[in-house]
């Protein structure tokens, strides 16, 4: 079953919401008490201020375990301070107002863990730029109309987990995509004045673009083990043997000539250890029961873990297991030699601020 993060509704909904209450909160007169719509007093000043909206956070944004999560930074569009009008006696004719400032979410990159020899699924999550009003006025019988200015969006991008090895000539490895999320505009606009109301003039908003960069694992083997390959790249090491260099088939216990490949990956391992974490995983080809490769999975990742605790001294805190079964291919199961190739143990050594 493949990973990754699933977008919730889309933002179209809550824009279009947005926009009907800016419009309601922005009309001239209630024909009744005369008080404009929209405006308040401001609770510091007195002062009318207009109620505008600002792009509540996306809950997409949460850490949460299995994913590391990098904040966009935030757009501010500042306040607007509109001047009263007054009269030669002193008497306000128009009152001030202040627009508030908006403060746009920039959203969030987030990063998903992925199994050893894999890299994550990126996204970065959609942006919204809220819908501004400037309020409408009346001098004289003069109506100065309010103006709406539409809010702005832009979808999310993301660019799936990817374990599939891939071959360049003689470079071997893995790459994602990169992910880019183009920048967007909220047009500005203005209210027309003339020699008594002055004009009033918001400025465009731009929320710039967000690019993250494409990622490649290396390969190369271990030169003291046949059957065993390493995938660097990412904050991490991965250590890839072929379950058959490690075990009979159908079986979970270690095969006596598997010794020599442990060793090599151990003593690997033990120069880079200290302060990290070890992720021990197992995977399967397509063949067969599901779920009986999924016990298998992880009954292999449980054997060669004992035997790193056991043989080379990790400690057991340190390491961890996980098995996947079929879900997580390096190569398409299209072959005897691919499917080989796909039935694997992968001892990943992973940064501890990671």
């Amino acid at each position: 079953m493949p990973d990754g993060y699933q977008r919730g509704p889309s933002a179209a909904g809550p824009v279009l919401l947005a926009l009907l209450v800016a419009f309601l909160a922005g009309s001239c007169r209630d024909g009744q008490g005369g008080e404009d719509r929209g405006v308040v007093p401001s609770p510091a000043t007195g002062e009318p201020t207009v109620a505008s909206g600002t792009a509540a956070p996306d809950p997409a944004c949460t850490p949460r375990p299995g994913r590391r999560v990098e904040t966009v930074p935030d757009v501010l569009v500042p306040a607007v301070e509109v001047p009263a009008v007054v009269g030669e006696d002193g008497e306000v004719l128009v009152p001030a107002l202040t627009i508030p400032a908006q403060e746009v979410d920039g959203g969030c990159v987030v990063h998903h863990d992925a199994p050893g020899g894999c890299l994550g699924a990126v996204e970065v999550t959609g942006a919204t730029i809220p819908p501004a009003v400037i309020p409408g006025a009346e001098l004289d019988g003069r109506v100065y109309p309010e103006v709406l200015v539409p809010g702005a969006s832009v979808p999310g991008a993301r660019a799936p987990q990817v374990c599939r090895v891939e071959r360049d000539d003689q470079l071997v490895g893995v790459t994602r995509a990169g992910v880019v999320r183009e920048g967007f505009a909220r047009d500005g606009a203005a209210r027309p004045g003339d020699d008594r109301v002055p004009t009033v003039r918001l400025a465009p908003v731009r929320v710039p673009d967000v690019d993250v960069d494409p990622e490649r694992l290396e390969s190369r083997r271990l030169r003291e083990a046949d059957g065993v390959s390493v995938l660097q790249g990412s904050g991490t090491t991965s250590y890839v043997a072929s379950s058959g260099v490690l075990f009979d088939s159908d079986s979970a216990v270690l095969r006596p000539e598997s010794r020599a490949s442990l060793l090599a990956m151990a003593r690997q391992i033990g120069r880079s250890v200290a302060g990290e974490r070890v992720l021990v995983e197992g995977h399967t080809d397509d063949r067969g029961d599901e779920a009986y490769g999924m016990r298998l999975s992880r009954a292999r990742a449980s054997a060669v873990a004992d035997w790193l605790v056991r043989e080379a001294g990790l400690e057991a805190d340190d390491v961890t297991t996980r098995g996947y079964g079929e879900t997580r291919p390096a190569h398409p199961n299209d072959s005897e030699a691919n499917r080989a190739r796909n039935r694997r143990v992968v001892i990943t050594v992973v940064g501890a601020g990671r």
